[in-house]
């Protein structure tokens, strides 16, 4: 019987744990499209510009793809994602996978970004812009799309379907 109970008591704490050990595993969707401002990240540094996707690396799990572009939106690059570790989903390996880009010092005045999340939805696409005194820290300001961009702020769609996601 003591067997029984602590059998029970153990798989009762498994949940949780697991729980626990993924983190936002699954929230990506919920996150991500009230983080938009945070999503990339300028830096001007050792005579270069950096542009940091490390936000967006660390929801990697619930992405399929991450497409941008710098100062036009035609999102015509994509970001290389890591693989994803359920068991440590936010993790960064910096050096296996670098979180970011560089680029000539002053080359991005804008970057256009558009998620696609694992179940082929699409986000809207976000524009950034350097602030004006990023010098050696990372910031990005949230701007409008170009004018030039033939559709700037699409409404979301699911890319498999082609069809807008249910309201909830």
């Amino acid at each position: 019987m003591r067997k029984v109970i602590a059998v029970l008591a153990l798989a009762a704490l498994m949940p949780a744990t697991t729980v626990a050990a993924q983190g936002t595993l699954g929230m990506e969707k919920q996150i991500l499209p009230v983080t938009t401002a945070n999503w990339a990240a300028f830096r001007n540094y050792d005579g270069r510009q950096w542009i940091y996707f490390t936000h967006l690396v660390t929801y990697r799990c619930g992405l399929e793809e991450i497409r941008y572009s710098v100062n036009s939106t035609a999102l015509d690059e994509t970001f290389p994602l890591p693989p994803c570790d359920p068991q440590n989903p936010n993790a960064i390996d910096p050096v296996a996978h670098p979180p970011y880009i560089v680029l000539p010092l002053g080359s991005a005045a804008q970057l256009a970004i558009r998620v696609t999340y694992t179940d082929g939805e699409e986000s809207d696409v976000v524009v950034l812009a350097p602030c004006d005194v990023t010098g050696d820290q990372t910031c990005a300001v949230q701007v409008e799309a170009s004018p030039d961009a033939p559709d700037p702020q699409p409404a979301a769609k699911n890319r498999r379907s082609g069809k807008a996601p249910d309201k909830q």
